[in-house]
């Protein structure tokens, strides 16, 4: 039985498989979703990825968000806003993949 509740305003749905659980994360609109995939072998594990990949995604849309308004409001060159950007988007990156090793 699937198993959904909230959490930093994400959705988060914990779906169980034979081998273990997975988890899907989902903006209240449900125009974002995200997942990793991967077979969790335990309920907790899954929770706590998907706990850890929600307050990742939060960070990133937030960061990315300021950003854009900050460049728009010509606060930041164009330079400085895609350098940020990018590091940003790469932070996400690593922290995912570091995510999915922890658990």
């Amino acid at each position: 039985m699937k198993c959904k509740y909230l959490y930093y305003g994400w959705l988060i749905e914990l779906i169980p498989l034979s081998k273990g659980y997975i988890f899907k994360c989902w903006m209240p609109n449900e125009e974002i979703g995200i997942s990793n995939n991967h077979i969790y072998p335990s309920l907790f594990q899954a929770i706590m990825a998907a706990r850890t990949r929600a307050k990742i995604e939060s960070v990133r849309l937030s960061l990315l968000n300021f950003l854009t308004e900050s460049y728009d409001n010509f606060q930041l060159t164009s330079q400085e806003y895609m350098t940020l950007k990018n590091s940003v988007i790469d932070f996400a990156t690593v922290a995912t993949q570091l995510e999915m090793q922890d658990y």
